[in-house]
Parts: C-alpha cells; sequence; structure tokens
C-alpha cells in the first residue's frame, strides 16, 4: 500500500513478524532456557472459553505474560492497549471522555460511557470501557482476542476484547516487594503475599502505589501542570477441595488514578503549556468484588462468574482551554483589541470551569458449562445477566460578570454548556449463548455458535441552565426515553491441520451493537425529543494461518480479515459559536493484514514481534452526520501501517548465585493517521525505542528501564477543528528493584 513505510525496519518487520508475548519457561524470574533442544509448553488461551493451544484458535489472540509485562514496563491497562499495533486509545482523562478502538472499527467520536466495541474482561468480569480506569497488580497473563467476540463474551467485545487474568492463591507460601526511582520524580513501590491457611484455603494480596510529576509544564511558572498518581489493591481467598475438582476464589478490589489530564496547545514544539493557573485534575477510581466457582462434573466442566463492578469519575478543567481561546475567539468574530481583557476575564475559575462525573454500578452473573478437557466435540454453553446504573453530571460556568452587555457576552453565556446537565441510566442485559467444534475429519474443524441477547435502557436527561444564562428562564428541561431491543449473533468457520503444524482458518461473525444515547448530545437544551443512536450491525469476515514448530519455539501467524459496521455510532455537531450536538450514525469498513510470531531460538535469544496494515473508511455518512465526517472519509485514529518488533536476551551469570542478567529492546512504529472523522488534521507517524535491562538471582532483581529513549516529540490526540493537540509524553527511565522471598 502506498502509505506503508519502505524503511529496512519495515521491511524486517514485515518479513521476520512476531507476537508479543510467547510462553517463557525461565529457570528464575527473567533467567535462560534450561536447555536449548527443550520442548516448550505450547501457548495456550482461553479465549473460547476452555483451554486451548493458540495453534488450534481459528482467530488472532496474542498473548502478554507476566515477564513481557515486567520487560515493557506495562503497568496499566492502557499501557497494554498501547503495546498492540492494531488498537489504540484516545484518553480524555476521564474514562467516559475516551474512545478505544481495535483493527479500524470502534468509537468514531467521543460519545457515551457505554459505546464500547473494545471490552476488558478481568478476572471473568466484563468491565468495558472503564477497564481502563485499572492497573495492573499480579497479572499472570493478557489474552488480546481480535475481531468480533460477541458470541461467547458479550455485545462490549465487538471489536475484540482484552482478558485479563491475576494470579489466584496458591498452596505454597510465595512474597515480595519491590521499589522504583526515575526521572519527572517517579516514585513507586508495590508487593505481593500469598499465605496458606490450611491445606485447602490460601490468601493472597497485592498492592501497588506510584507518582511523578506531569511531562507537561505551565507557561505561567515553569511548573509541572500536577502530579500523577496511581494506587491499587486487590486481595483473594481461595478454596479448593482435596482433589481440587472444585475451586472457589473470592476477591475484591480498588484501583484509582488521579491527574492523567490531557491538555490542549497549539505549539507542538514544547510541553510548555498555557494555563491561566486554573484547576486542572481528574480522578478514576474502579473497585469491585468477584466470586469465581469452578466445579469438575461427570459430563462438563461448571463454572460461574459473580461481579460487582463500580467506576467513579471526575474531571476539573476549564470549559475554554486557554490554548483554544484564538478559535473561539475567531469563532465569535471577537475584535482582537477585546481579545486580552477577554484572556484575563477567562483566567478566573467562575468565568471559566468545567466539572464532569460520573458513576457506574455493574452486577453481573456468568453460568457456564464447557466441554470436558478430553472430548473429542469441544463446546461450551451459558446464560449471561447483567444490570447497569450510571449517572453522568456536566457541570461547567460562564459568570462573565466583568464583561459588559454585548453580543458576544450574549452568545457565550447562551450555550449549552453554561448550565449543568445530568444523565442518568439503567439497562439491564440477559444472553443464552453457545459454541461448538466438530472434528469433522482427523484434520478438519467445523466451529458454530450463537447469542441471543435482550437488552433494555431507561435514560434521563436533564439541563438547568446557570443563573446568567438566558435559557434558565424556562427552567429545569427533562426529557426521558426508554429503548428495547433484542438480537441473535453468531458465527461459522473451520479450521484444517496441513500439519500437525500448520493449520489454516476461516470465520465468518456477525455482531450486534445495542443502541443508546450520547452523554453530550443537547436535544434537551433545545427541546427537542432525546434521540437514540441507531444499533449498530456487524459482519466480519477473517481468514488465516497458524504455525507452530515441533519444539514448540516458533509461533507464526498471518490473517486478512474485513468488518463491514452499519449505523456506527458518532457525535455530530458540538462545535463554536452554538456547541449543538446531537445523535448521528455512520457505515464503516475496515479491512487488513496482520503477521505475528515468537521466535525462542535458543537458551539466550527471542524475537517477537506483529504488524498490521489497515483501510478503514466510511462508506456511509447520514445527512445529520455530515458536519462531522463524509463519505470516504478515513476512520480516525487508524493507522494505514503500525507494528511492533522486540528482542530479549537473557543468561547465566557464574559469578553470581544462581544469578542471570537479561536485556530486552522493543521498537514500536505507528504510522500517520487522522485525528478526527472530518480528516481535517492529520498526525504525523512516530516510532518508539524501549529498552530494559536487569540482573538478579533466585531472591534479587535489578531493572533499569526506559521509555521513549530517542525522545521523540509526536502528537497522542488531535481536536476539532483541526490545530490543536497533546503531546505524548517525553523520554522516562527509571531504576526497579525487587526482593523476592
Amino acid at each position: 500500500m502506498k502509505n506503508t513505510p519502505k524503511t529496512p525496519l519495515a521491511l524486517v518487520i514485515a518479513a521476520i513478524c512476531a507476537n508479543a508475548g510467547a510462553q517463557e519457561n525461565f529457570n528464575a524470574n527473567n533467567g535462560a532456557l534450561n536447555n536449548s533442544e527443550a520442548t516448550l509448553a505450547p501457548v495456550t488461551v482461553t479465549a473460547r472459553g476452555f483451554a486451548e493451544n493458540v495453534l488450534d484458535t481459528p482467530f488472532v489472540v496474542n498473548t502478554l505474560s507476566e515477564n513481557t509485562l515486567q520487560d515493557q514496563h506495562i503497568n496499566s491497562v492502557e499501557d497494554a492497549v498501547r503495546s498492540q499495533p492494531s488498537s489504540d486509545v484516545h484518553n480524555g482523562g476521564n474514562v467516559a471522555y475516551s474512545t478505544l478502538w481495535m483493527r479500524g472499527s470502534g468509537s468514531l467520536s467521543i460519545t457515551s460511557l457505554d459505546d464500547n466495541s473494545v471490552d476488558f474482561r478481568i478476572d471473568g468480569i466484563s468491565n468495558g470501557k472503564t477497564g481502563l480506569a485499572r492497573n495492573l497488580i499480579d497479572v499472570e497473563t493478557i489474552e488480546v482476542a481480535k475481531g468480533p467476540q460477541g458470541t461467547l463474551l458479550g455485545a462490549k467485545a465487538e471489536a475484540g476484547i482484552y482478558i485479563i487474568k491475576t494470579n489466584d492463591p496458591e498452596d505454597e507460601f510465595d512474597a515480595r516487594i519491590g521499589v522504583g526511582i526515575g526521572n519527572q520524580n517517579q516514585k513507586s513501590a508495590e508487593a505481593v503475599l500469598n499465605l496458606p491457611v490450611s491445606d485447602n484455603i490460601a490468601v493472597r494480596i497485592a498492592g501497588m502505589t506510584s507518582q511523578q510529576d506531569n511531562y507537561l509544564i505551565k507557561k505561567e511558572d515553569g511548573k509541572p501542570l500536577n502530579k500523577k498518581k496511581k494506587q491499587g489493591v486487590q486481595a483473594k481467598i481461595g478454596w479448593h477441595d482435596d482433589s481440587y475438582k472444585n475451586n472457589v476464589v473470592f476477591g475484591v478490589y480498588h484501583d484509582s488514578q488521579s491527574n492523567d489530564v490531557p491538555l490542549l496547545q497549539k505549539d507542538f514544539s514544547t510541553y510548555e503549556v498555557a494555563t491561566f493557573n486554573l484547576p486542572h485534575h481528574s480522578k478514576s477510581t474502579a473497585q469491585g468484588a468477584t466470586l469465581s466457582i469452578d466445579s469438575e462434573l461427570d459430563f462438563a466442566d461448571f463454572s460461574s462468574n459473580t461481579g460487582y463492578h463500580k467506576y467513579k469519575g471526575d474531571i476539573a478543567r476549564p470549559y475554554l482551554p486557554p490554548e483554544m481561546l484564538p478559535l473561539q475567539y475567531a469563532a465569535f468574530r471577537v475584535p482582537p483589541p477585546l481579545q486580552p481583557f477577554l484572556n484575563q476575564v477567562f483566567s478566573q475559575n467562575d468565568n471559566n470551569r468545567q466539572r464532569l462525573y460520573n458513576d457506574y454500578k455493574q452486577l453481573s452473573q456468568e453460568f457456564k458449562l464447557t466441554s470436558k478437557p478430553d472430548s473429542d466435540i469441544k463446546w461450551v454453553t451459558g446464560l449471561y445477566i447483567e444490570k447497569r446504573e450510571r449517572n453522568m453530571h456536566s457541570d461547567a460556568k460562564l459568570s462573565l460578570q466583568a464583561l459588559p452587555p454585548s453580543p458576544v457576552k450574549q452568545m457565550l453565556t447562551s450555550t449549552a454548556g453554561n448550565g449543568d446537565y445530568r444523565k442518568q441510566s439503567k439497562s439491564s442485559s440477559q444472553a443464552i449463548f453457545g459454541e461448538i467444534t466438530y472434528p469433522a475429519t482427523d484434520k478438519l474443524n467445523l466451529v458454530a455458535g450463537a447469542r441471543l441477547t435482550h437488552e433494555k435502557l431507561e435514560h434521563t436527561a436533564t439541563w438547568q441552565g446557570n443563573s446568567n444564562n438566558p435559557q434558565a428562564a424556562a427552567g429545569i428541561k427533562k426529557d426521558s426515553k426508554i429503548i428495547s431491543d433484542a438480537a441473535l449473533t453468531g458465527r461459522l468457520g473451520l479450521s484444517y491441520k496441513v500439519t500437525p503444524q500448520f493449520s489454516v482458518y476461516a470465520l465468518q461473525s456477525r455482531g450486534h451493537k445495542f443502541g443508546g444515547f450520547d452523554d453530550y448530545e443537547t436535544s434537551t437544551f433545545i427541546d427537542k425529543p432525546l434521540k437514540a443512536y441507531k444499533p449498530t450491525k456487524i459482519d466480519a469476515s477473517e481468514i488465516g494461518a497458524k504455525y507452530q514448530s515441533t519444539d514448540k519455539r516458533l509461533n507464526l501467524g498471518v490473517a486478512v480479515y474485513q468488518t463491514n459496521m452499519k449505523d456506527s455510532q458518532i457525535k455530530s455537531g458540538g462545535m463554536p459559536p452554538a456547541y449543538i450536538s446531537e445523535a448521528a450514525n455512520v457505515d464503516s469498513r475496515s479491512r487488513g493484514f496482520e503477521v505475528n510470531g515468537d521466535w525462542q531460538s535458543n537458551d539466550n535469544w527471542r524475537l517477537y514481534g506483529d504488524a498490521a496494515i489497515i483501510d478503514a473508511k466510511v462508506t456511509h455518512a447520514a445527512p445529520e452526520a455530515t458536519i462531522i465526517t463524509q463519505t470516504s472519509n478515513k476512520m480516525p485514529q487508524v493507522p494505514n501501517f503500525s507494528a511492533s518488533l522486540g528482542i530479549r536476551y537473557s543468561d547465566d551469570l557464574a559469578w553470581l548465585n544462581k544469578g542471570h542478567w537479561f536485556t530486552n529492546v522493543n521498537y514500536r512504529y505507528v504510522g500517520s493517521r487522522y485525528a478526527q472523522p472530518d480528516n481535517v488534521q492529520k498526525l504525523g507517524s512516530y516510532g518508539l525505542l524501549d529498552a530494559s535491562i536487569g540482573i538478579g538471582n533466585d531472591h534479587h532483581c535489578l531493572n533499569l528501564w526506559g521509555k521513549n529513549l530517542g525522545d521523540k516529540k509526536y502528537l497522542y490526540i488531535g481536536v476539532q477543528p483541526g490545530n490543536v493537540g497533546t503531546l505524548a509524553p517525553e523520554r522516562t527511565f527509571g531504576l526497579d528493584y525487587q526482593y523476592q522471598f
């Protein structure tokens, strides 16, 4: 393709392939393999509801092991998303103000916390977009299943899913502590304790805390914008019977992330940003409880996953970002002599303030029966029930008392934003699902699955203007609406083992994402009835091939896919001066090619990585959506080419008792892409070099790491109308120490 880089690195990536995260059997944490001739354990995944060799899964599943997370210093769910070439995230400082996509499918614009296309299932519980608020604590493995996974995993996973498994309590004592320091005043600490209480009961507790200065600097005083903080703790208690056929694990967790507020800027050559010394802070909190029950029956394996998940988000920032004021002045046609005076007015908190609150609660229950591991016919069937409640509150204030009466003041104070917007919703979902893998011959497996889901959503929107808003005279404006929908989705596929080491597959999937309401639409403000998004229908086709060497040291995979999405959700409008927006839908299409692999060549060397070529565009834009996008526009934030290539070396140290050392180098490339659906602003390509080097033995591990070692300046995001954005972090580095008891 014309936008595919022709650099030697790109050619190496395309030729070598590699998939981040193959199994690593080390004689000590991060040590070398025991025997260069040994056969490794196969990469096992569970994306289809049961454990199987990744060679047998009829779609792409990448894995990130515990060692990979440590090597690449991946500490949060957002870090994990950014590590994958075919997926990315737009962080708006608040989960509800963020967007996600995978393989070019997902959110076209910021619409709603309920607009999920990429799910995060953590310890068996669907977190949806709120999974971005989770830290990665004591993680065993992460599976990244690409393409529609709604048949078994629900409507939140119609573009793909991250399946995150944390470590359960074990029968043997285990404990470790760790500390870290780095540039930007980084400080971190972590601890894990696994304590057997009896032969059948064990407890596991893990926690972490970290903080660092924001890399964005205030122009006013040269100090960091704020201090970014993360804290998390999780605790589990596990029980099993003497035969290990019945297992119960109860867990609780609490994660918080503070002050990750992206700041819009015009000058991309510096990290200094105008703030007027106004508040810029945020906090996201995720907490909950899980209960998993697994039992081996005579004819099948039974599992139950119960979860209570709660998310709270709060962000405070200027309603009119200081560096966007020139755009506002142009939109309102403010005379240049008046602009310095307005800058002084908008530097006062009462004249330029916005608070966004989100409160989300979810209760879910899944029962599942799975075929026995030695069964020739693999099958899974289950029942899923979920209830959600959400409150969203947008409170902005533009007092502007210092401004004399004028058309400019009239326009500014009359907007929907100069008031209090509240959205409340209650939803319920029930689903039955099943899938079977039938061996038609010794080499040919047929796959068929289906899911029947019913969802009901009750939504209420309320708007009340501030006292200086002329629209406040109309009093409180309120509207409610109930929508209900049912959908039958599923997939059909086949896999054929050409040889015991090489297989090919084909998969056709039908998905359905339920309709909903835009969190930021202004229908109530302008006295129009609430308008719901139409449901999104997804049709996806994928063919691929996988190879796994006899000794399991080499894993390769290629896939070609096309995904058609009818009635994708998008927010139309929301631009100055009126800031009027409403729900709209567009059709889109994404197709691409992926290659991945992992090669553990001998005791010491490992090569890994993957690459993706994607062509994603809008195929039809309804009239109400043409204000923000057009037919044939490229999908936002989706590069034509992205890739990751890494190499790892490890070896023993004879002079250190049971010692070893290791180094890992990873290069990630992201091609150019459009920032927004209007295709006005194009974000440049960038390449990031990350590395780590460590030394350790059975008890001690010292790890020096660095990210963006080339200190590349690049834009994470860009926003309409097309000449402002947010710079990504500069070079960071640090030193971590861990002690294993």
